[in-house]
């Protein structure tokens, strides 16, 4: 007879009641265990975010100092050129009306040693007294006064008698005679400045979905902050905020913002190794804790209602639930970030601890011409390109958090930032590396081509009245050797008379020349355009070269025969190609090869002259342009400089790469029209 287990209903109701109990146990552990993960994630992400933003205002802040420093050289530039016309006594009102107005300058001002202006650009305004105003008003300017300083940067200042902002510099006169103030209308500058300022960015960002506020602050108080925060906790009175100060690394906390709960990441903001503040970004938790929520009403009701089914069941509810409200979860804030960092001018890549890509954003795949697609989940050894290689050889580099590196990509230079920088897995404790990359090519070559032309100009000022100067006597020289030449007969060594007076004349015309070509280099070009047949054009240009070619046994050959149209001043353009190709001719031997070619590209025709000659090593490259500068026994260091301000005026640009006993290829691209 089998004896039959009986359960009472106290038994039924125990055992159902401890069946719920662990069941709720055990579901309010698996609730924590998946807010851990939300967490985790939302500091993964929140932590990426961060460094963008803090790259991002590295940037901008450096780019605003550039810009200072190219209007602080050109305003120091007219200065000195000020100061040497003033040495002259070439100064008068009407010449610095002329000046200020050719270089863009809102005043002028020339002070004697005791502070009274003596000269001046503009009619004072009302509240100068002209001839009695002295320049002790400006305290900064003492020094220059004193002979202490000979050049002092005032910086922006505020216009005394009217409206706006000026930016000044001063030099000494010569003999420390007094001053010379130049000043210009600081507007454009402050209103550009404001456009691509820190707040203006750290504002554009704060309107993405679930960002409470994003804000810059040093111990004193907001630097710079998002339109939703007014006021928040100081640096000094809080233990988490000073304690990040004094790390590199992102810490994280929960907090409460104007009643609101919020998700704090706070990192501290380092400028050319300076402290400048704490970078605090705070994410909205409410849907966090509404999916808290959700999750939890879900998980005792569940619980209650399948416990006496079975707790396996119960279990693998449970889990898939789970499973989806993660998923969910984190595809928002995926989303969140990546919508940020998709819209970045910036290429943004992250890279596991297996060197596999995890982010690829939409900059970085115009950059490297790789979809987003085929780049995340691959490993980053695997891709031939020169960049990511190279990043590829930096991943265990601790030094190079920031850096420039130029390199060849498609074979052109470009010059690269590169920021690497590491947020770790709370979970396995290994880095994911983050690297913000972004092409500083273009911005380099504006600012040294503004340089230049801003050095050029001011030189074309300078050179007419040196050149007059120097011929008066060179020809007084001239005319004195010609005359011993045919007026006077030594009794002795008529011979060695007769070769030195010639060789006089000969060097007296050499200078001549020099200063002619001097002139013609520093004066800008009067540019005569029209519409020109480029076959045509190329097939002459050939022509003058292959006699030369024939005589030293040099392949010469013209590539492309297409008909190609474009308005160019053909004399000019003609006048830099033969200095760049005869440069070709000089650089190869017996038997080598020059190859003269051209194609169209979008909107623009490019021309290429490449030899197999003796190369140019990199540091020549640097100076190849430069006036003066060669490498040749018999040359001037004209040509190629004269041809770079061809291309220049232009709007043009023109290139050079080599290898030395390779060859030597220049690259000019003009606009077709």
């Amino acid at each position: 007879m089998r004896n039959k287990i009986k359960l009472s209903s106290r038994a039924i109701l125990s055992i159902t009641a401890i069946i719920a109990v662990v069941m709720i146990s055990s579901s309010f552990i698996e609730l924590n265990q998946s807010k851990k993960e939300i967490f985790n994630l939302l500091y993964e992400h929140s932590s990426t975010l961060l460094e963008s933003i803090i790259k991002s205002s590295e940037n901008t802040l450096n780019a605003s100092f550039e810009i200072e420093d190219i209007i602080t050289e050109r305003l120091l530039d007219n200065a000195r050129m000020l100061r040497k016309l003033d040495s002259l006594n070439a100064l008068s009102k009407k010449e610095l009306e002329k000046i200020s107005k050719e270089n863009s300058l809102f005043r002028i001002n020339i002070f004697d040693n005791k502070g009274n202006r003596i000269l001046t650009n503009r009619v004072p305004e009302p509240g100068h007294i002209y001839g009695e105003e002295n320049i002790n008003r400006y305290n900064k300017l003492a020094p220059i006064l004193s002979g202490e300083e000979d050049e002092l940067i005032i910086g922006l200042k505020s216009a005394e008698f009217s409206e706006g902002e000026r930016y000044a510099v001063a030099v000494s006169r010569s003999n420390h005679r007094g001053a010379i103030v130049v000043n210009l209308d600081a507007k454009d500058f402050l209103e550009f400045r404001k456009k691509i300022g820190v707040g203006v960015m750290l504002n554009q960002m704060s309107f993405q979905h679930g960002i409470e506020y994003i804000i810059l602050q040093d111990s004193l108080g907001i630097i710079a902050a998002s339109e939703k925060i007014d006021s928040v906790d100081a640096i000094l009175n809080s233990d988490f905020l000073l304690h990040a100060t004094e790390s590199d690394s992102i810490f994280s906390r929960v907090t409460e913002q104007a009643g609101d709960e919020v998700y704090e990441v706070v990192k501290r903001f380092m400028l050319n190794d300076e402290f400048i503040g704490l970078y605090r970004l705070g994410v909205s938790l409410e849907d966090v804790r509404s999916v808290e929520s959700r999750m939890l009403q879900r998980l005792i009701i569940i619980s209650l209602i399948l416990a006496a089914i079975s707790i396996i069941v119960l279990s693998i509810i449970f889990t898939n639930q789970n499973l989806k409200t993660i998923s969910k979860e984190y595809e928002k804030f995926k989303t969140l970030t990546s919508s940020v960092l998709e819209n970045m001018t910036e290429a943004v890549i992250v890279i596991n601890k297996d060197d596999r890509i995890t982010l690829f954003n939409k900059s970085a795949e115009e950059f490297f011409k790789i979809s987003s697609d085929k780049a995340i989940g691959e490993n980053i050894k695997n891709f031939n390109n020169g960049v990511i290689s190279f990043i590829s050889s930096s991943f265990n580099d601790e030094n190079n958090s920031y850096f420039e590196k130029q390199l060849i990509i498609n074979e052109e230079e470009k010059h690269l930032s590169f920021s690497i920088s590491q947020v770790f897995d709370s979970d396995t404790n290994q880095p994911n590396l983050t690297i913000v990359l972004k092409d500083l090519t273009e911005t380099i070559r504006l600012e040294e081509e503004a340089k230049r032309k801003e050095k050029l100009t001011a030189m074309g000022q300078l050179a007419s009245g040196v050149a007059h100067e120097i011929r008066n006597p060179i020809n007084a020289i001239g005319m004195i050797a010609q005359r011993l030449n045919k007026e006077f007969t030594p009794t002795i060594n008529q011979d060695e008379y007769s070769d030195i007076t010639q060789l006089l004349k000969s060097e007296v015309n050499r200078i001549n020349k020099i200063i002619t070509q001097f002139l013609g280099y520093a004066k800008p070009l009067e540019l005569i355009k029209k519409e020109t047949d480029i076959k045509h054009y190329f097939e002459e240009i050939y022509y003058l070269f292959e006699d030369q070619a024939k005589q030293r046994g040099i392949n010469f050959s013209l590539q492309n025969n297409e008909v190609i149209k474009v308005t160019i001043d053909p004399d000019l353009i003609k006048q830099a190609l033969m200095n760049i190709i005869q440069n070709a001719f000089d650089a190869v031997v017996n038997d080598g090869q020059i190859i003269l070619s051209y194609y169209k590209s979008k909107t623009n025709l490019v021309i290429e002259v490449k030899d197999n000659g003796s190369g140019i090593s990199q540091d020549q490259i640097k100076k190849i342009f430069d006036l003066y500068y060669t490498n040749k026994k018999e040359g001037n260091g004209i040509g190629l400089s004269i041809s770079q301000k061809i291309i220049s005026q232009h709007n043009g640009t023109i290139s050079v790469s080599s290898k030395e006993n390779q060859g030597t290829t220049f690259k000019i691209t003009l606009p077709m029209t």
